[in-house]
């Protein structure tokens, strides 16, 4: 009877102890989490885990206040649209069925300043809130381009240090604002740590973006000088925004941007916290896509919209369009390698249906405003996820080369 007992309690523990080991190197892991970072942090990773279209109920916002003098598109539904047809799922559907089945949450095109098509489904209508994910990143290098227009910003040569005294003397102030813009510079960037110390994670997730960013001083020599996708760079050109106009970033985007296009609704740019207040400088913008759209309509009429000039030409023209034909060895081993698509000022290009070269804004979940200016049209896809299509940018592509034939 005892041995049998004994073999009962070795097997017992044999189970257990792994269990318990793994609960603990847990608990460790969340205490030093919580040391390094904090407990919001901790919790919103535990909770949440992967960013979703929806974060912005999660964060703090600051209200970007709508125009005083709203700007209206003429709508002009092109009822032939829905005869174009589109494969997804190895069949064949209307442009409708099409936006519905694949995540869509708004669909609209902008052709000659008139909306010639304009859908919402999957639970979304013209007044649900979207979120820019990364698109943010385009309008932080238009924000850049208007500060050095205005004088606050000498020039993208500049050295970060001119601006964040943090970096004074130290290897990474002598990283430029050029750098940060072309996602080019030595700053590490690893998705890759294990479970939750991902920089991903840390630069959706931290509380204190600006404390996170001022404290990640560490270069590499890895890069070569290619580019290399980091979140750090935004939060760096946040601060420098901030810091050289003497105001927030949803104030000056406000100011210089969201009022002048008409907007004709408030938006909102995501906080990391209450108590920090700084802008999520990487995603966080969230929109009425009637609204968001005017900002590549302002694009598309090189920085001229609703009876001002609102961008510099000069800026818009070194910012968003890269030196074709594009040296693939730069974007080696990167989610853009070998498909023509080449990375400015936050700002992705490519070769257009006919001539000349489209500009495009680019966001998880394939959140995508689509610029072409030889075809006078603008596109915006927002979505809950990609939907099962494997490349959206040659999906609205192929929507242009059809419009531009009719």
């Amino acid at each position: 009877m005892r041995n049998n007992l004994g073999k009962k309690e070795k097997i017992v523990v044999g189970i257990l102890t792994p269990i318990i080991a793994v609960l603990l190197a847990f608990v460790i892991m969340c205490i030093t989490t919580m040391c390094m970072c904090s407990p919001i942090f901790l919790g919103r990773v535990l909770i949440h885990w992967d960013s979703s279209v929806s974060d912005y109920q999660i964060f703090p916002e600051r209200i970007v206040q709508k125009s005083e003098q709203p700007y209206s598109y003429t709508t002009n539904i092109d009822p032939l649209l829905d005869n174009i047809t589109l494969d997804h799922s190895n069949k064949q559907k209307t442009l409708s069925e099409f936006v519905k089945s694949t995540d869509t949450t708004s669909f609209i095109i902008v052709k000659n300043d008139e909306i010639i098509y304009e859908q919402y489904a999957n639970g979304y209508d013209e007044n649900t809130i979207n979120t820019s994910f990364s698109m943010a990143k385009s309008v932080v290098s238009l924000l850049i381009g208007k500060a050095i227009e205005e004088g606050y910003i000498t020039s993208v040569k500049e050295p970060i240090e001119n601006y964040i005294k943090e970096f004074a003397n130290k290897e990474i102030g002598k990283t430029t604002i050029e750098d940060l813009l072309l996602m080019r510079s030595d700053i590490s960037y690893n998705e890759d740590k294990f479970l939750w110390f991902g920089d991903d994670t840390l630069t959706y997730w931290h509380p204190n973006l600006r404390e996170l960013a001022l404290s990640h001083m560490e270069l590499t020599d890895i890069y070569q000088g290619k580019f290399h996708y980091n979140n750090y760079h935004p939060l760096l050109l946040g601060i420098i925004l901030e810091r050289s106009t003497g105001v927030s970033v949803s104030e000056f985007f406000e100011r210089e941007i969201w009022q002048k296009i008409g907007a004709e609704y408030d938006a909102s740019w995501s906080l990391d916290s209450d108590n920090s207040g700084f802008e999520k400088m990487e995603s966080g913008i969230n929109f009425r896509a009637k609204d968001f759209i005017k900002i590549g309509s302002m694009v598309l009429h090189n920085g001229f919209w609703n009876g001002t000039q609102i961008i510099s030409s000069d800026w818009l023209n070194i910012s968003t369009l890269t030196e074709f034909p594009i040296n693939n060895s730069e974007y080696e081993n990167t989610f853009l390698a070998d498909r023509n698509i080449g990375y400015k000022y936050m700002w992705y290009s490519t070769p257009s249906v006919q001539s000349g070269y489209d500009i495009i804004a680019w966001g998880k979940s394939d959140q995508i405003m689509y610029i072409s200016p030889e075809n006078d049209l603008v596109i915006l896809r927002t979505g809950k996820s990609d939907g099962g299509v494997s490349d959206w940018v040659e999906t609205i592509k192929g929507i242009t080369a059809i419009l531009t034939k009719r």
